[in-house]
């Protein structure tokens, strides 16, 4: 039987300024844009090395853009073409090899197969050896250049185009997951929406929490079922240990909470009765100290950061970008 696990945070160490589902305040990661960068295969090719640096200058660029931060397989990304324009050995000692480039930066959605944005770069770049060449040039790269600046702004724009314009579509497939019991993968699709799409954003918020109600009786009613099946075969410490742990994935606000509660009452009777001890274990029990409505919404944010999580690395086919 499938378990279900995840890690209930404790509230206070994680603050979030909320007052209403549609005033969620400032937006974590998972409710940011953020852009993947891929490195393909190069048509000049372009040594490994080389390539983590093309990488890194590709994530600097997000990250100073404020496009950065953790990755749940995004389907935006930032990509990067590399071209040689020529390639000259200058006499030494030493010898030096001397690269005239154009790189070409693409923001694109990659489950679309749609380019936002982009921008082309020339540089020059100088070194004892082909890896330092390539990596001088990348090097040359201004992150914070008036030029990348409008790139990003632009593909930060069509994206939320995007999600403008496919709203309603992104939230009937993810009613349609909840109907399919994929409670968490349409959690983390509703969750991942950035709130700079403020329409969408708030339209989605609304459309959480009853899939998150679902959810949470959903692995209620899986973990009583499987404990009070355990606890009925084996009324014992062993028993009783087995319902605590199926037990405390129970959420206090789950519609079989009350039956978990009447569980445990029968099973510390039992064991005071037969075995003359006290077994002691609570359910959840919300913190008195923090609303309620704050509990909720950090958990349907943990919710979709465990599903994204768990998924498999994407990988990434973007030759489609360079075909002319």
């Amino acid at each position: 039987m499938k378990k279900y696990k995840f890690i209930w945070l404790f509230i206070l160490c994680f603050p979030v300024m909320v007052s209403a589902q549609n005033n969620l305040g400032k937006s974590d990661d998972i409710a940011r844009i953020s852009l993947t960068p891929v490195i393909p295969e190069q048509p000049d090719g372009l040594p490994e090395i080389a390539a983590e640096a093309l990488s890194n200058k590709l994530q600097q660029i997000a990250t100073s853009n404020g496009l950065g931060g953790i990755d749940y397989n995004s389907r935006f990304i930032i990509t990067a073409k590399l071209t040689l324009g020529t390639k000259d050995i200058l006499p030494g000692p030493p010898p030096m090899h001397a690269y005239n480039m154009d790189m070409t930066l693409y923001i694109a959605d990659a489950f679309t197969k749609v380019v936002f944005s982009t921008v082309n770069i020339p540089a020059k770049g100088v070194g004892t050896n082909e890896n330092k060449a390539y990596i001088s040039g990348i090097n040359t790269i201004n992150v914070n250049s008036p030029q990348l600046k409008s790139f990003i702004e632009k593909g930060m724009q069509k994206i939320v185009e995007y999600y403008n314009s496919k709203c309603d579509i992104i939230i009937k497939e993810a009613l349609t997951m909840a109907q399919s019991d994929r409670y968490e993968e349409a959690i983390y699709n509703l969750m991942s929406i950035p709130d700079v799409a403020k329409t969408c954003y708030e339209d989605a918020m609304d459309a959480v929490p009853p899939i998150y109600q679902k959810l949470v009786d959903h692995i209620c009613d899986i973990n009583l079922a499987t404990a009070k099946a355990y606890w009925i075969a084996n009324p014992n410490s062993d028993g009783a240990n087995f319902v605590a742990a199926n037990l405390a994935e129970i959420r206090p606000d789950a519609a079989c909470y009350g039956d978990a509660q009447n569980l445990v009452s029968e099973i510390r009777t039992k064991i005071r009765k037969d075995e003359k001890r006290d077994w002691n274990f609570m359910l959840k029990v919300w913190d008195d100290n923090v609303s309620l409505e704050r509990q909720r919404i950090r958990a349907w944010r943990d919710v979709g950061v465990a599903w994204g999580n768990n998924q498999p690395h994407r990988i990434y086919n973007v030759n489609w970008i360079f075909v002319d």
